[in-house]
């Protein structure tokens, strides 16, 4: 057993590490906190929702040149403050009306909203944040706070899509590749289920290169194409099981594993709904990296209809 906290979303004794979600006014970013609401309660946390603003500035030219200057009043200034008060305590109700006994604390900072996100997090056992412009061109902008959060935390990310549906029950669904990441990905998805009383699907994603089935590459052709498929379906079928196996214990949740084919981020988008909940783990920290390798991480979190998780390893 692993005795990471990152790889447990249910505390154990004398972890008392909250939610924290991010909040920007918006409806997605209101989905995303109840969402995070929801597994604050469920683990036994408390909740924190941070917003950050940013004000705007002047640069000094002529003799002034080098010296920025604030281009609001003090009055101005406080004007806005009190609106982001008005805004948060307007949200806190809302959840304290929805989730009776949810112990939730706000924050308002001033700067960057990822890294205002990222310094509230030091203590986090996770971060959750609303995705808007997934699924769009706006997704792959290299600003987008919700993927620098996600590749720079050192806690686990929940991604919320617009889509995302969490008034129906759905199921935990995590990929395993065999690999020691996917496998801690697998343990959190688990800790998750348990907490949430969700069935956990272990699912297993393989593919054979048909387009590399050619004569002039010295590709295996006839009978013997149809074996080495069936050979990779097995193979994956027991990695999938194993999978299964090491996730068993008295835990009553239930287990399924599957192997399907295709890449993994079409066969993880395409098995769960809005409802469900994705895990997928990732070893990469940065954004740029990821961007331009195509994780499934990434892939995942941009074409999923419900929640990923994004689970950092080492």
């Amino acid at each position: 057993m692993n005795d990471d906290p990152n790889l447990h979303i249910d505390p154990s004794p004398g972890d008392k590490r909250p939610i924290l979600a991010g909040f920007d006014g918006s409806a997605n970013a209101e989905a995303a906190v109840w969402w995070a609401a929801d597994m604050a309660r469920a683990t036994g946390r408390s909740l924190r929702v941070i917003t950050s603003y940013s004000l705007p500035a002047m640069v000094g030219i002529g003799m002034s040149a080098g010296y920025v200057m604030p281009a609001l009043t003090s009055s101005e200034v406080h004007e806005i403050d009190l609106k982001h008060h008005a805004m948060m305590n307007e949200l806190a109700n809302r959840i304290r009306h929805g989730c009776p006994g949810l112990a939730i604390e706000t924050f308002i900072d001033q700067g960057a909203p990822a890294t205002a996100i990222l310094k509230a997090s030091e203590d986090a056992a996770a971060i959750v944040l609303g995705t808007r412009g997934v699924g769009s061109a706006q997704g792959l902008l290299m600003g987008s706070v919700s993927y620098a959060v996600s590749h720079r935390a050192k806690c686990p990310v929940v991604l919320v899509p617009e889509t995302s549906n969490r008034s129906v029950p759905g199921r935990v669904v995590v990929g395993i590749d065999g690999s020691t990441r996917s496998l801690q990905a697998a343990h959190w998805a688990l800790s998750l289920a348990k907490c949430l009383h969700r069935e956990l699907e272990v699912v297993t994603a393989w593919h054979y290169p048909y387009q590399a089935m050619i004569p002039e590459a010295g590709m295996m052709m006839g009978p013997g194409v149809e074996e080495l498929r069936l050979a990779l379906l097995r193979d994956a079928k027991d990695v999938a099981e194993r999978g299964r196996k090491q996730l068993e214990g008295p835990h009553g949740t239930k287990i399924v594993a599957k192997a399907v084919e295709g890449s993994a981020a079409d066969v993880l988008t395409e098995e769960a709904g809005p409802q469900d909940v994705i895990v997928v783990s990732s070893k990469s920290h940065s954004l740029l990296a990821s961007v331009l390798l195509g994780s499934t991480a990434v892939a995942v979190a941009h074409r999923s209809r419900g929640p990923v998780v994004v689970v950092h390893s080492a």
